[in-house]
């Protein structure tokens, strides 16, 4: 049985899950727990932390089977480009430290993979608070690249820690833009989706925390949060040139997207902020 058991292991390709942390004692055992419990054999977590005092070192060091180190670091881009390079797996996963994977699911993602065609696989997810109470469901409605562009059309999400890529990506592609402090995920995303064919399973993957000290939840009470300019910033890459046919039909769509959102919280929301700001003008 226990040959079996290490030829088991050995057939398996590792999954490498990169998990970037700064002062996150609060999250980052229910984050490591839920690696540890997915039944699966051969995996590689590497905990990238920034100098955490917290506590979250003491946590860390009782997990004897993690790959960590805590140092400075330029934020979170850099951390989660120093744990791709020093992945070893054929498959990675990205799993920021508040958040958590659905049971079970790497045996699903490695088969996945078994073909040799597929380089990225997303699934679904769930919104969770601070008490890891489910608040809402989430879905990767739309993974090309064209409909990716548009993230002023809200009907959609991608689950960032439900996506699953194969190291050979980043030979291609290259790794995350260091500049952006939000948006990484979604410029990450869109240069996939330009170069591989996404699957998708419409399955949970995992759990995306939102609660108020998390970096989203610091800025989405603001008029235009700070996450939505850098969102703009990395969508006009993909635009096209001004030259280009394409350039006018993403900025039509986005102008039409705006004055809808502009009117229809003015009209229908009495609680928008852009119904507050009218109202200070003609105050």
């Amino acid at each position: 049985m226990l040959r079996k058991g290490n030829n088991l292991t050995m057939s398996l390709p590792i999954i490498s899950i990169i998990t970037p942390s700064l002062n996150q004692a609060a999250f980052i055992e229910e984050n490591i727990k839920s690696v540890l419990q997915q039944n699966y054999p051969n995996v590689e977590h590497i905990i990238v932390d920034g100098g955490s005092t917290d506590g979250t070192i003491d946590i860390l060091k009782k997990y004897t089977h993690l790959h960590w180190f805590s140092e400075t670091d330029r934020g979170q881009s850099d951390a989660l480009n120093k744990g791709f390079h020093m992945a070893k797996g054929e498959i990675i996963g990205w799993l920021n430290s508040d958040d958590t994977y659905c049971p079970n699911i790497f045996n699903l993602i490695a088969n996945q993979f078994a073909s040799g065609k597929v380089r990225v696989v997303c699934g679904d997810g769930f919104e969770i608070d601070e008490n890891s109470c489910v608040t809402s469901n989430l879905y990767s409605r739309h993974t090309k690249p064209e409909e990716l562009i548009k993230y002023w059309k809200w009907k959609y999400e991608f689950v960032q820690p439900a996506f699953f890529f194969h190291r050979s990506v980043f030979s291609e592609i290259g790794y995350l833009d260091e500049c952006l402090h939000y948006a990484m995920d979604y410029d990450f995303f869109i240069r996939l989706s330009n170069r591989f064919a996404i699957k998708y399973i419409p399955q949970p993957f995992a759990n995306l925390r939102l609660y108020s000290e998390s970096k989203t939840g610091r800025n989405i009470k603001k008029i235009v949060p700070a996450y939505i300019h850098e969102m703009h910033k990395v969508s006009r890459r993909y635009w096209g040139m001004p030259t280009q046919m394409k350039y006018y039909f993403n900025l039509s769509s986005f102008v039409g997207a705006v004055i809808f959102s502009i009117g229809k919280n003015i009209l229908f929301t009495p609680t928008s902020k852009s119904r507050a700001a009218l109202m200070r003008i003609f105050k």
